[in-house]
Formats: structure tokens, C-alpha cells, sequence
């Protein structure tokens, strides 16, 4: 009877615990967390339960592939190394925090197959908060606060990992940084006041970044020498730069879709396209950035059906570039003088563009030593849906 009356009590508790964490959390949508259960495989850090760990590492180190390790709400200041297969579980992000130090990673794994779902998790801004090293893979980051770290999650010959529904806010470096990896997925999470990029991929493939929400950071999404992205529904708004698809000399940003995002308010640049081809634009809204899009070296880029309007600099512009397609937008802007496209140096082939006026659209172009086919152009707007996807 005692003990059943002492099950209830832990019960209670816990059950207290959540409904703060529900009335305090961001709101960001989460997952129902994994709750304790009484199950081979699981074991308990705090909580004050017989046999309860009251170091999270005891716990990680006692444990064997395949189990669980369920943290109690508090306050845990502690760096983590995770060499094992297993689900690392809190009470909920609003409740549970790992607090690392200045001299490791706060969680550091060397292992396939990790899950780390429901923590806040930092330190003091020198150190990354999730890290993931000798190439292991296949893990699963959610419904997590990560601030004040210098990387929030960073991979490093890591793939098919998820990232999903967490909070990157606060980082001195990135909110999620990909090195050398392949099919990664950055899903439904909100990055803000990340000092360099919410997200920062290179030498890595095949990711897809879906539905995130990214604003007041230096740089929204940044792909460095990185090809065959997916940049698709997202939300990126009041950043310096909107997307930047960067390389240097021979090793470019090749092959990246960017479709469907709302793309505004970014001061310095909504799109930024540098030493990289075959990418595609499409059905973005572009809306009051500095320069809508811009062309550096480029070659073979394809933008379609896109919204550009507003730019409080340039809607398009481009410097030594050849053969970037420029094909069925709308080009407007409300101020009637503005420069809707300059040419540096290059050849461009934008027809059948809507440029805000049925009038010869030549007085709102700027060849400098270069060329652009603009004939024929549209003598109204086209009439399609452009952002995200409910």
C-alpha cells in the first residue's frame, strides 16, 4: 500500500511540473514528451525516486543501447558526453535545463541514434550546446530551448539527423551549423538574435529546411560551398540577409531550390547568389529588402514566378554574370524612379517580366557594361500565389 500510495505522490508531481511547463513555454508548437513509466530500459536523474541518479552523466554512463534516460525538472550543471545509443528525455524545455561550462560542449555525442527532446540547454556563449562528432549520425533534436551557447546544435560528418520544433535564440555564433553531411532535416523551429546565421551549412547536401521562422539574425539561412538544398516554406523576415548561397573560385553552392518562402524586411539583402549556378527561385515573395536579389559571378541561376517588389535599393542586380534566367515575375515597386535592375558587367535574359509599368520598361534599367533581353514584357501582373503553403 505504501508504495502505491508513494507511485501516486511521484505522479502528482510530475504531472504539476508539466502543467507549468505547458503555461510557460513559447509558443511553438511541441510534441507530447515520453512520460516515466515503470519499464525495463528506463532510468530516472532527480524526482527524489529510489534509485534516482542525481547526475544526468551517472545515469548516461549506468545505461545501455536502446534505453531511456528521463530527467526530472531542475536546474543540472553539467557537461554531457553521450556514447551510447539512447533517448535522453527531459520534463519539458520551460522546466529542465542542462547548464554547461566554458571548457565543453554542454552535450556532447559519439554515438548513432541519439534523441535529446525536451530541455533548455546553455552555457556561457563560448561553447556549442549540442554537438555531434566522429561522424555519427541519425539523430533526433526536439522541442528544446537552445540559447546562449556559441553553436546551438553543430554536425560534423553527421546525416539524416532531425531538428525539429526547437527555440535557437541568443547564440554568439549560429543557431544550427552542418558540416560535411548529407539528408539532414531543419523542421518548424523559430531562430532569433543569433549573432551569424540561424543556419549555416557547408560542404553538406541533400537538407531540407522546412516551415522555420527565422528573424533578427545576421544572416537567415547561409549554404557555403553547399549543393542540392531545399529551402521551402519558411518564414525569414528583418534579418541583414534573407538566404545566402555563397562559394569560392571553383567550389560553389550548385543545384539549391528556393521555393515558396516569404522573404521580407531583410536591410541589406533579401537573396544573395555568389560564385554559384543551376539554382532555382521560385514562388518566393520578395518583399522591401535592400536589394531583392543579387548576382555575383553566377551563371544558369532560374528565377520564376516570384513576387520582388518593394526593394529599397535594387530589386535586381548583378555583377559578372551570364546567362541567370529572369522569367515570369513581378518587378515592382512603389517608388516610380527606383532601379529595378542593374546589369555590373554580364549577359542576363529576363523576358516576360512584369516591371510595374505597360511602358517601355528600359528607364527603370541600368546596363552597366552589360546586356539584358527583356522582350517581350508583361503589360500586366501575374496572378499567382507566392510563400509559404498553409
Amino acid at each position: 500500500m505504501k508504495n502505491k500510495l508513494r507511485q501516486i505522490g511521484i505522479f502528482l508531481v510530475v504531472a504539476g511540473f508539466l502543467l507549468v511547463g505547458v503555461q510557460a513555454g513559447i509558443a511553438l508548437p511541441q510534441d507530447r514528451l515520453p512520460q516515466p513509466t515503470e519499464n525495463a530500459g528506463w532510468l530516472y536523474v532527480g524526482g527524489g525516486g529510489p534509485g534516482n541518479y542525481t547526475k544526468i552523466q551517472s545515469a548516461i554512463d549506468a545505461a545501455v543501447d536502446g534505453d531511456t534516460v528521463y530527467v526530472f525538472p531542475g536546474t543540472y550543471h553539467e557537461t554531457l558526453n553521450i556514447a551510447v545509443s539512447l533517448r535522453l528525455i527531459g520534463a519539458g524545455r520551460d522546466v529542465t535545463t542542462i547548464f554547461g561550462n566554458a571548457l565543453n560542449a554542454t552535450v556532447e555525442i559519439a554515438r548513432q541514434n541519439v534523441v535529446v527532446q525536451g530541455f533548455t540547454i546553455k552555457n556561457d556563449g563560448t561553447q556549442v550546446g549540442i554537438e555531434s562528432t566522429t561522424s555519427s549520425s541519425q539523430h533526433t533534436f526536439s522541442d528544446n530551448i537552445i540559447t546562449m551557447t556559441s553553436y546551438g546544435i553543430r554536425l560534423y560528418y553527421s546525416s539524416f539527423n532531425q531538428i525539429k520544433r526547437n527555440l535557437f535564440y541568443d547564440n554568439t555564433h549560429s543557431g544550427v551549423y552542418m558540416e560535411v553531411g548529407q539528408n539532414d532535416t531543419v523542421f518548424n523551429n523559430e531562430f532569433y538574435n543569433n549573432t551569424d546565421e540561424a543556419i549555416y551549412m557547408t560542404g553538406s547536401g541533400k537538407v531540407t529546411i522546412d516551415r522555420n521562422s527565422i528573424h533578427n539574425n545576421w544572416i537567415g539561412i547561409h549554404a557555403f560551398r553547399d549543393n542540392g538544398n531545399m529551402i521551402r516554406n519558411n518564414v525569414i523576415v528583418s534579418n541583414s540577409y534573407g538566404i545566402k548561397l555563397t562559394g569560392l573560385l571553383t567550389q560553389n553552392s550548385n543545384f539549391n531550390t528556393v521555393s515558396r518562402n516569404r522573404i521580407n524586411y531583410n536591410t541589406i539583402c533579401g537573396i544573395e547568389i555568389d560564385h554559384s549556378q543551376g539554382n532555382v527561385i521560385e514562388f518566393n515573395e520578395i518583399r522591401g529588402n535592400g536589394i531583392g536579389i543579387q548576382f555575383t559571378i553566377t551563371a544558369l541561376n532560374r528565377v520564376k514566378n516570384n513576387n520582388i517588389t518593394m526593394s529599397t535599393d535594387l530589386g535586381l542586380m548583378f555583377s559578372f554574370s551570364v546567362g541567370d534566367l529572369i522569367i515570369g515575375n513581378n518587378i515592382d515597386n512603389t517608388q516610380d524612379r527606383l532601379v529595378l535592375m542593374q546589369i555590373g558587367a554580364g549577359i542576363v535574359i529576363a523576358p516576360n517580366n512584369w516591371w510595374g509599368s505597360t511602358q517601355w520598361p528600359l528607364r527603370r534599367m541600368r546596363p552597366l557594361y552589360g546586356w539584358a533581353w527583356i522582350i517581350p514584357w508583361r503589360m500586366n501582373p501575374f496572378d499567382f500565389n507566392v510563400g509559404p503553403v498553409v
